[in-house]
């Protein structure tokens, strides 16, 4: 195999605490909307890491803080800012029931080529069900398990309270490719 057979196109993104590895090829664009989309409601209490949804291109997609979801214990208090970043991904394991979802981040992507030797589990360190602890281009980061994370998205019922709730548009759209 040539050396490009060997990559990936990855990027990284920082959030509140650590960051994420996300492949490029799931990357469809980062967007913004005002405030943060954390709300007090029945299903915070039970899915603290499900934000409201956004709507993006007319559809209503779900948006994953992804910090809640990798550290649940998180003070949600910490969470009040000007606008909330989101990256907008397409679904993998079945489009069909999935298309897209959007994760709820802090910082902007940062593209990185992953080969087999400049990335490697990290021994000894917590896991989560959501992701995998990696050190990649020498960055210490999760490495999000998108398929466990669309499957629990399909598992949630459909026109559920999230999906009602106010304040889901964008404000800018920022096109990844």
């Amino acid at each position: 195999m040539s050396e490009s057979e060997e990559r990936v196109e990855a990027v990284i993104v920082q959030l509140e605490a650590g960051s994420i590895l996300l492949p490029r090829s799931a990357l469809l664009e980062v967007t913004t909307r005002p405030g943060s989309s954390l709300q007090e409601d029945e299903v915070s209490a039970e899915l603290p890491w499900l934000a409201a949804p956004l709507t993006w291109n007319e559809l209503q997609i779900p948006v994953i803080n992804v910090n809640h979801l990798l550290d649940p214990a998180r003070d949600t208090g910490e969470d009040h800012r000007r606008f909330t970043r989101l990256l907008v991904l397409q679904g993998a394991d079945e489009p069909d029931s999935l298309p897209y979802y959007a994760l709820e981040v802090r910082g902007t992507p940062h593209p990185v080529r992953i080969t087999p030797q400049n990335i490697f589990a990290l021994e000894g360190v917590e896991t989560t069900p959501w992701s995998w602890r990696v050190k990649a281009s020498g960055v210490t980061t999760h490495l999000l398990r998108l398929d466990t994370i669309e499957a629990r998205l399909r598992e949630l019922p459909q026109g559920g309270p999230r999906e009602r709730a106010a304040g889901s548009g964008t404000t800018a759209d920022t096109p990844v490719g």
